[in-house]
């Protein structure tokens, strides 16, 4: 990544960035909001002049009597100041307003910019990629209490008019004294900028221990959660869990202690600055008044102009606000930025009825990033279309790896992946997934509506409760979900009223009946990886041998460790280090007395010595 910037041209840089990105939001609303930043400035300070030159001219006024033009003069001034004073008021009041509003759409603007952001890449390599995960890691603080766009905002709507009041006094000290209202208007910014820059350092140290408080919230959560309540209680782990948590908070807390407050030095060279340049300009006034230099009326516009500088708030909540909650939106734009440029687009269309003849693997070879040996290397296989291929191997085979390609969650680093000839990399992504459908081992348990769980294999059809039902007979389930409390409507989790939560055996029904829902909207190739690996061999091989029944005729690719499980599948084959070492049917390769032949034999006597002790 880039390197850092200083906190003072990154401060900057954040705040300038959120100015840049209003426009987006609304032109007309930003123009509005330019609009009584002016207003907001300028008719308190028109207030401010009106006000001192009324006590200029009161004097004068009483002496020469309520009908003396002295006397107009004084009430000219005096409606002036009330006119300013409540115009000031109501453009605070739709100031303030807008603002509200504009920093609420920012936030919407950037929680979009980011969901899009991780989901235009067609895989899933960047989400293993160290460099966005930091930007990740920062962008995905959007929303905390403390580092909210919104707060800058609001930061910056209290902040700006303030700021051009302190540079209008500035210039009416001019008239006083050039060189002390030239370093009135000098000292205010580089005063704000010094305090943006520690307000920086310190959003940025709160950053880069943002890994170290996410283990100390998920010990938290460990303690408040369900899920892990039995096992925490069983093993007795809630004092250590406890004592745990403690520890880390309290180290957490006292390193914010030490470093995340404002630099002593920052803070004397502030207060030294405004004491020195308020003490010069008090005595300097004092003398020119004593002096008669200046007139009364001139002197208390002085004055007031003198007490406008310090509404200045370039040193409390609303100022840090404005630096921390600007700080993740560069960052936001950076990951955009990033990603967009991982987009390519298709060049190539499958046939409608693709993949119809057979999907090829040519040469394959697979690394994942960062990692040092490539987990396919090599790899030329061919699937017919209309067959059932079974892909069995130890660990670390490659199975999953392959099936992942397949998918398009990975690019191959070497070969390429054809449909009917066609190369998968030239083709849109999103249309090949339709004409697929997957369950993985770690399938997801959606804490949603039944009928969300199923029709999510085809979101567009989730309408179809006929389609729902029909997927759902074949595993069996139709009875379980009648039998819920809200049927198809019933919320899978026990955390909702009125949702309940399924067994294991259930919840792998459920998805199972996903995958054949996809496979009724159209898909043309199903993939199994492993569904079924925390059952038993037996139940394991019964599920697969019940699925091969309810597939039959579709392109259907079944991944498993247990050699055991999948003899019924039409071809075989055993991968190992990335590459297929055996290629046949159950029989062929029983017969060839290899590493399938071994493995199924071990494995399956294994079950035949398990089998008494189940009937048992």
């Amino acid at each position: 990544m880039a390197p850092p910037l200083n906190p003072r041209f990154e401060a900057a840089r954040a705040i300038l960035t959120v100015v840049r990105l209003l426009p987006r939001i609304s032109r007309p609303r930003t123009a509005l909001f330019t609009a009584t930043t002016v207003l907001t400035a300028a008719l308190p300070l028109a207030m401010t002049i009106a006000t001192g030159l009324l006590i200029g001219a009161v004097p004068a006024a009483a002496a020469a009597g309520t009908g003396s033009p002295e006397a107009r003069t004084a009430y000219l001034l005096l409606a002036a100041g009330a006119a300013a004073l409540l115009l000031g008021r109501l453009a605070s009041h739709l100031h303030n307003a807008v603002a509200a509003n504009l920093g609420r759409d920012l936030e919407l603007l950037l929680q979009d910019r980011l969901l899009a952001a991780v989901a235009r890449p067609v895989g899933i390599s960047h989400l293993e990629d160290d460099e966005v995960l930091a930007l990740l890691r920062i962008a995905r603080q959007l929303g905390a209490d403390f580092i909210r766009p919104e707060r800058a905002i609001r930061g910056l709507a209290a902040i700006a008019p303030e700021f051009l009041a302190a540079a209008g006094a500035s210039v009416v000290l001019c008239f006083f004294n050039l060189w002390i209202g030239l370093a009135w208007l000098l000292a205010w910014p580089a005063i704000f900028i010094a305090m943006q820059a520690d307000y920086t350092r310190v959003g940025k140290t709160a950053y880069l221990r943002s890994t170290e408080m996410r283990e100390t919230e998920y010990l938290r959560d460990l303690a408040i959660t369900a899920e892990p309540a039995k096992e925490i209680r069983v093993w007795g782990l809630m004092g250590w869990l406890l004592d745990r948590y403690d520890r880390q908070w309290t180290d957490r807390m006292e390193y914010s202690a030490r470093h995340q407050r404002l630099s002593p030095r920052t803070a004397v060279g502030v207060i030294a600055t405004l004491l020195a340049l308020t003490t010069a300009t008090a005595l300097a006034l004092a003398d020119a008044g004593l002096t008669g230099a200046v007139t009364f009326a001139a002197l208390a516009v002085y004055l007031v102009a003198l007490t406008t500088m310090f509404s200045f708030s370039a040193f409390d909540d609303t100022a840090a606000f404005l630096s921390l909650g600007s700080l993740p939106v560069p960052k936001v734009l950076a990951l955009d930025d990033r990603l967009t440029g991982a987009e390519t687009a298709p060049t190539a269309e499958l046939p409608a009825a693709a993949p119809e003849h057979a999907i090829r693997f040519e040469h394959v070879d697979f690394a994942y990033p960062g990692a040092d040996r490539p987990v396919i290397e090599g790899l030329d296989l061919e699937i017919e279309a209309g067959t059932s291929l079974a892909i069995v191997g130890h660990n670390g085979a490659g199975k999953t790896s392959l099936v992942k390609l397949l998918a398009g969650l990975y690019e191959p680093t070497g070969g390429r992946i054809t449909a009917d000839g066609t190369d998968l990399a030239d083709v849109d992504p999103a249309a090949w997934r339709t004409r697929l459908s997957a369950l993985f081992q770690d399938f997801t348990r959606y804490q949603l509506t039944v009928r969300d769980n199923i029709a999510f294999g085809a979101p567009h059809l989730a309408a179809d409760t006929d389609l729902i039902w029909k997927a759902c007979e074949p595993m069996g389930i139709r009875a379980l979900i009648e039998s819920l409390p809200k049927g198809l409507e019933t919320v899978l989790s026990s955390e909702y009223g009125g949702g309940t939560d399924l067994s294991g055996g259930q919840w792998q029904r459920i998805a199972l009946a996903r995958a054949l829902f996809a496979v009724q909207a159209g898909a043309k190739v199903l993939i199994l990886d492993e569904p079924a690996a925390a059952l038993d061999v037996r139940a394991e091989a019964e599920l697969y041998e019940q699925f091969l029944d309810i597939t039959a005729g579709l392109t259907t690719i079944v991944i498993s460790h247990r050699f055991s499980t999948v003899r019924r599948a039409d071809r075989i084959v055993v991968l190992d280090g990335g590459r297929v070492v055996e290629d046949g049917s159950h029989p062929e390769l029983m017969a060839l007395g290899g590493r399938y032949a071994e493995a199924f034999t071990l494995q399956a006597n294994r079950l035949a010595r398990t089998a008494p002790l189940e009937s048992e």
